[in-house]
């Protein structure tokens, strides 16, 4: 029985396959990006849109059910029209969703009616959710297929380590004033949209 056991006096030796990537100039950008849109989205989540609702419009959490209805709306509308953009349109189609959420941002730092809330958030989602699988493909065609999921595990880490600061800084602004965290996030998604307008236009330019 004992033969079947490992010696004790043999080392084992693993061989670790070398991992090479090198990180160029786009990467980078996609680092920039993410960090940009992570940070934008976390200092403006749910919660500030709830203590908008709630004590600057004085209205219940039924209304904030409505906003919640459009946001679905917004989704599914958004999928059907990305799933029928060409791919050569992916950092237009990456740029005009976060314009769109630019636009929500903008709208929700002016201290808009109810009504307007509610389409604020169907534009918000809406761009969301168009520039989603661009975005997503754009990160998967700087990855070898071989180490996609430990890249992509890493770019979530990164994306968990912007968002920490995120929530003490969106309850320091907010209380200052409970539109301002819409206008932190509406600074950080027209820096994120003019990056990529600005590498597409260098794209094409330089092919």
């Amino acid at each position: 029985m004992l033969k079947f056991l490992p010696r004790l006096d043999v080392e084992e030796r693993i061989s670790a396959e070398k991992f090479m990537f090198r990180i160029d100039r786009e990467f980078r950008l996609i680092l920039l990006v993410e960090a940009l849109i992570t940070l934008a989205w976390f200092i403006a989540p749910e919660i500030v849109l709830l203590n908008y609702i709630v004590h600057a419009l004085g209205l219940t959490l039924f209304e904030a059910m409505v906003v919640e209805a459009s946001i679905s709306i917004g989704a599914i509308l958004a999928t059907y029209i990305s799933e029928r953009i060409s791919r050569k349109y992916r950092f237009e189609a990456i740029a005009a969703g976060y314009s769109l959420v630019s636009l929500w941002a903008l709208i929700m730092s002016l201290n808009p009616s109810f009504i307007l809330v509610v389409v604020a958030y169907f534009i918000a989602r809406f761009g969301e959710v168009l520039a989603f699988p661009f975005h997503r493909s754009w990160i998967f065609s700087k990855i070898p297929k071989e180490k996609a999921s430990s890249i992509l595990s890493a770019l979530s880490s990164y994306r968990k380590l912007v968002a920490l600061i995120s929530p003490a800084l969106a309850e320091f602004l907010a209380s200052l004033k409970p539109t301002l965290p819409y206008f932190a996030s509406l600074i950080l998604f027209i820096t994120s949209s003019i990056i990529l307008l600005l590498y597409a236009y260098r794209s094409k330019t330089s092919s």
